[in-house]
This record gives C-alpha cells, structure tokens and sequence, in this order.
C-alpha cells in the first residue's frame, strides 16, 4: 500500500518541483549563452534584469529550494562572464561586487516570499477541495444519501479514473468486509484510509492529492454511516418497542372485552339447553344475547384485523365512483334497530373504496350506539359539500374532551368508561382513521349541540377530481 506523496503537502507537485530544478541548472548557461551573443548592446543592470527574471520564474515553478541554486548558479555566471575582468571570478569594480550581492540578496528574498505565496495557494487549494469534498458529502446526507454507495459515489465524483472501495469491519470476525464498490482501473496505486469501523480504499494511476484529505473524508463518512446504524438500530427499537407495548395492551384488554360476551353467550347457551323450562320471552332474551354478543365479538376480531394491515401496510384502497346510497345502509346493517339514517333523494357519487368506507361507516355508528343515553337512537347523515360529500354520526352520550379528541384515534385509547359506557379495547377510533386515511378522507370530532358528539367524515366527490 502506498500514500499520496507528501511532497505536496508544501504546495507543489513533485513535477513542478522536478521542473524547477531542471530550469534552475539549464536555465542561467541558456540564458548566459544568449546574453552573450548580445553582449555589445547589453550593459550590466540589464543582464542582472534578465537573470533576476528567471530566478523569480524558477521559484514560481520549483519553489525555494531552486530558486536559491538558480540565484547562485546566475550570480556565479554574471561574475565569470559580465564582469571585468571577464572570464575570471574576480570583480575589479566596487560597484559591480555591489550589484552582485544584491542581486543574490533580492532574488532569494523575492523566491522566498515566491514560495511562501505558492504555499498558502496551495494550502488554499487543499482548503477548497477538502471543503467542496465534506459539503458533498453533507448534502448527500441531507438528501438522504447516508448508504456506503452514496459515500463512495461522493468520493468517486471527487477523484474521476479511480476506483473506490467501502469496506466495514466486521465485530464478530474481525474481518473487513466490502459493502460497496465504485468500479475502477484493475491497477495502480492503493491508498486507503481507517477511522472506526470504516476503511475506504482509492486506487488509480495517480495520487489523490493531500493524504490527509482522504483520511478526514474518511472520518466524517464513518460520522455518517455510524449515525446511519445507529438510526436503524432506534427505529428497530421503536418497532420492538410498539410492537411490545401493542401485545401488552392487547393481553390486558383482551381478558374483559373478549372474556364478557364469551361469558353472555356461554352463560345464554346454557339457559337455552333446558328451553323447556324457560317462558317464552326468556327465550328470546337469551338468543338476543348470544345474538349481540357475537355481533361484539366479531367487531373486536374485525377491528384486530383491520389494525394488523393497517400497521403491516397491507391496505390498499380501490378508488372508484360509488354512491352512499348502497354504502351507509350496508354500513349501518345490524344497527337498524339502533340508528337512525337520513339520506336526501339525491347525492353526488363518491371517490372511495365502498368496502373501507362501510368500515368507517360501521364503527362510527356501533361506537356512538354503544355511547348514546338510554332509549336514544343515534342519526347518520349524509350531505354534498363543494368538494366533498360529509357523512355525520351524531349522538348525544357524554362526548369527549376537546383536549382528548385527537388522542382517541390512538389504538388502545379507552375514554369514558363507566359502569353504563364500557370504554371498550379502544381500537375502533384507531381503525376509522387508519381506513380514512387509505381512502383519503378526512375523520374529526366535534361537540353535538345540546350535549354529545357528533363523528365528520369528510369523503371526495368524484365529480370533483
């Protein structure tokens, strides 16, 4: 395994440094060469002009380092060649010796202050990519891109030709695993880089730049996939934990709201069996016991089904044109003697699913029968809105709470029991929202004027659509 040449961490590439020291021995005998065939048109201050010039040009290219050989090599030269006495390395004049010692002196300082602004721009340069890289990868994240495709697809939008490998360490084997692979040349140099469990491997025929870069941009997605498992692992614990909470709720409700009417009818057959015994009208009696009872128990065992595909996602709605005529009276089939219906002689078809609506339907009319006062028949309504049709089942029992309203479509929510309202398992309200929402209707509650509640379902007009 190989790392990206620290070389560059000073701003330069090792071509460009290559390059500087390539001008800075060829350059000044080039230059000196083509001084010369001038030499009767140039005085001293311009061939110190022309040397100070590549000097600066070779600290530009090569940095510091040959620059200052360049400056010496140059000054060297002007003394053999342009100085009398020439050919020697001996400066009669004063002066001359003068300007070639600051010309040494200013050339280094201007490669000095050459190279340190090469620096900083290179440092810039690594500033900026490393910026650019981790925004990438954060804007990723914000769009949902947490997965060990999305990072290698980040760092291979950064590093084209190269192939990028994903790699977790597995806890249990202490192995590296590959999750995810960005397709790229079968050879070349490797780099890698570790942090925690995550281990990215570049590889490609020339290096990445800064070393120290590919090993930031490891940190921050090890950040991003270890926040990804850690989220995975809270909602599977929420699962765990709502799925716990809904066994438990259902175990203890399911004792009295299950075990009661199984006591009525057992209780009811038992009275049956010896028929001859009983007046007539006890009779009766008894089978409307068993009668209702089983009514209850299919509710409760429909509303566990219908909540068990509402969590599993298993609903699926067919919306079609329908008409409230055939569906509230099927809805209200069982509950005749109990609730009243008022439909006008006309209505607009319905955008629904007839089978789900009659579900709604359904429950919203048993649990306000089960709520109304004593002798009161609850009234179903329906009517045309601009937008939609709006079905109300009013009764006038005790109501709820404005504060509790939204609570009660909650599962398992048991409000207002009594010893003349049992609250029930609290799934019916749940269901009706669940089966409103599939069909896209819309379920609130509100106060019945003179005392109650009255149920608003909210259904689309097909017309509308």
């Amino acid at each position: 395994m190989t790392r990206p040449d620290h070389g560059r961490d000073h701003g330069l590439s090792r071509a460009r440094t290559a390059g500087g020291w390539a001008l800075a021995v060829l350059g000044p005998p080039a230059l000196t060469g083509v001084l010369l065939l001038e030499r009767d048109n140039l005085s001293l201050a311009s061939d110190l002009m022309f040397f100070f010039t590549l000097v600066v040009a070779t600290a530009i290219v090569g940095g510091l380092l040959p620059s200052l050989a360049a400056a010496l090599l140059a000054s060297s030269l002007l003394n053999y060649f342009f100085t009398e006495p020439t050919r020697e390395l001996v400066v009669a004049d004063g002066e001359d010796a003068l300007a070639l010692v600051v010309f040494v002196l200013v050339a280094v300082a201007v490669a000095s202050v050459v190279d340190v602004a090469e620096r900083r721009s290179g440092q810039a340069r690594r500033a900026r990519a490393e910026a650019e890289l981790l925004a990438d990868l954060s804007r990723a994240v914000l769009d949902g891109g947490d997965a060990p495709a999305d990072v290698a697809a980040v760092l291979a939008r950064h590093a084209p030709g190269h192939g990028v490998r994903v790699e977790e360490r597995d806890v249990a084997t202490d192995t590296w695993v590959t999750v995810h692979e960005h397709p790229g040349p079968a050879d070349g140099s490797t780099w890698s880089a570790v942090a925690g469990r995550l281990r990215i491997r570049v590889t490609g025929p020339t290096g990445l730049g800064d070393a120290r870069l590919l090993d930031r941009f490891t940190a921050q997605a090890s950040l991003v996939l270890e926040g990804r498992r850690l989220r995975a692992r809270a909602a599977r614990a929420l699962e765990l934990e709502q799925a716990d909470a809904t066994r438990t709720a259902i175990l203890t409700t399911a004792s009295h709201d299950l075990r009661t009417p199984l006591a009525a009818i057992r209780a009811a057959v038992d009275g049956l069996r010896h028929d001859h015994l009983l007046a007539p009208e006890d009779r009766v009696a008894l089978t409307r016991t068993v009668e209702v009872s089983t009514g209850r128990l299919e509710r409760l065992v429909g509303n566990l089904l219908d909540l068990s595909r509402l969590r599993a996602g298993a609903v699926r709605a067919q919306l079609v044109p329908v008409s409230l005529d055939e569906i509230l009276p099927l809805a209200l089939d069982g509950l005749a003697d109990r609730v009243q219906l008022d439909l006008p002689e006309s209505l607009p078809l319905a955008w629904t699913d007839a089978v789900l609506l009659e579900r709604v339907v359904a429950n919203l009319a048993s649990n306000a029968a089960r709520h109304a006062g004593p002798g009161a028949r609850p009234l179903v309504a329906a009517r045309a809105g601009d937008d939609a049709l709006v079905v109300t089942v009013v009764d006038d029992g005790p109501g709820i709470a404005p504060a509790d309203r939204e609570r009660v479509f909650q599962a398992f929510e048991r409000l207002g029991a009594g010893a003349d309202h049992p609250a029930g398992m609290g799934l019916g309200l749940a269901v009706v929202r669940g089966l409103a929402e599939a069909i896209d209707a819309e379920v609130s509650l509100r106060d019945t004027e003179g005392g109650g509640l009255t149920a608003v379902v909210r259904v689309p007009r097909a017309d509308a659509r």
